[in-house]
């Protein structure tokens, strides 16, 4: 059997050039951590500096990173989930956005035409015809429910579902409030976004990390504020990073299903190893589901984007940025967890990302395919 401690030097041929020197560059990190899974067996890796915003003592595989968008591929697992799980109000994703929405909201079609219609996996899948976002003036981690209502009374599609694709935060601020609409209704007529739409976190911390024992992966971090790592900005004409101070989420946002998590390299792994071979149970079922293609030439499942035989996302935030893919056949995984962001960091760790598990795979990792629309249709906040 390959020990995948033999391979260290392969990812250091790919992540050591990450790392920045003495001054700060737009492509680079100020430190990296790395976690490998193969046939269930782990290895972790730091490169650079990586240090605590406060706290000390971590090991590297503990320490808490922010994961942004990654955060997307857990609330696609629980709209997988709501098919085998018993909800409140029974869903799929199938089922339609307008359905969801409390009786002051509305939610336009292409043309006005209710063929139209967009469902819960156009949101899952980046293919609803919504924005990136979110919009207006707040972020995703302070986005009051009301922005979220200018948004849908004032936002007309240029094209219909399924169409293109287009990356939207906006279209996941939705689905996690839907979604928790979905599971935590009691009775009655939702005139409001009422408290129902707000309990995103929770489902994350009930029906996810604790079934595949995930301790540290959490939206409120404040129990592990002594394991955060330290963030970092490039920004253009300084010779040094900047600080970044961890994220501040207001637990009452509709952004928060968009990317507020943050996690560990061992609950990474530890999610990955669950993608590679699910478990017994409606979880597995739901992980399983997630990595199915769905849509027309979308190059999507449920949140993951698929490449030729594997599925990766990424994420940054102000101060981190991630990434984080999988091959099923060969069972290699990896996470990549970068304390810097500006510039081109964020893309350069995705790009160095897909060239170590191609060479851990043997075999080139092909970026994903997307039908993007044509410049006059791409979609825009209103």
């Amino acid at each position: 059997m390959t020990d995948i401690q033999s391979f260290a030097s392969t990812v250091s041929q790919y992540i050591q050039p990450l790392i920045a020197g003495s001054t700060s560059e737009p492509d680079k990190s100020v430190g990296i951590l790395v976690g490998l899974t193969f046939v269930g067996a782990r290895a972790y890796y730091s490169f650079g500096s990586v240090g605590l915003h406060t706290g000390s003592g971590v090991q590297p595989e503990n320490i808490v990173s922010f994961i942004g968008s990654n955060t997307k591929v857990f609330t696609a697992t629980l709209l997988a989930l709501a098919d085998f799980e018993k909800t409140a109000i029974p869903i799929s994703g199938n089922t339609a956005v307008a359905d969801l929405l409390p009786s002051c909201a509305k939610i336009h079609y292409y043309e006005n035409d209710p063929d139209y219609v967009i469902k819960l996996w156009h949101l899952a899948t980046h293919s609803s015809g919504f924005p990136e976002g979110v919009c207006g003036t707040h972020t995703f981690g302070d986005y009051p429910f009301t922005a979220m209502q200018v948004f849908l009374e004032a936002f007309h599609p240029k094209y219909g579902p399924n169409e293109y694709w287009v990356y939207s935060n906006q279209a996941y601020a939705l689905l996690g409030v839907l979604l928790s609409h979905a599971y935590t209704y009691t009775s009655g007529t939702s005139s409001t976004w009422d408290l129902t739409y707000w309990g995103w976190p929770g489902l994350i911390t009930k029906y996810i990390t604790p079934r595949l024992n995930m301790p540290a992966t959490q939206v409120d971090y404040s129990g592990v504020a002594n394991q955060v790592a330290q963030g970092y900005a490039y920004q253009e004409g300084e010779s040094t990073y900047q600080l970044a101070d961890p994220p501040t989420w207001g637990m009452d946002s509709a952004g928060l299903a968009a990317g507020a998590m943050s996690s560990t390299l061992t609950d990474m792994l530890t999610f990955l190893v669950n993608q590679i071979a699910p478990p017994p149970g409606w979880l597995g079922e739901a992980i399983t589901q997630t990595q199915q293609p769905h849509g027309d030439n979308l190059s999507m499942g449920l949140g993951w984007q698929i490449g030729n035989g594997y599925f990766d996302k990424n994420g940054g935030l102000a101060g981190y940025e991630s990434y984080m893919a999988f091959d099923p056949t060969s069972t290699w995984g990896l996470v990549l967890l970068g304390n810097t962001s500006g510039g081109t960091a964020g893309g350069a760790l995705t790009t160095a990302g897909r060239k170590l598990l191609g060479a851990l795979r043997e075999q080139t990792a092909d970026r994903s395919d997307f039908p993007a629309p044509p410049h006059c249709k791409t979609p825009t906040c209103p």
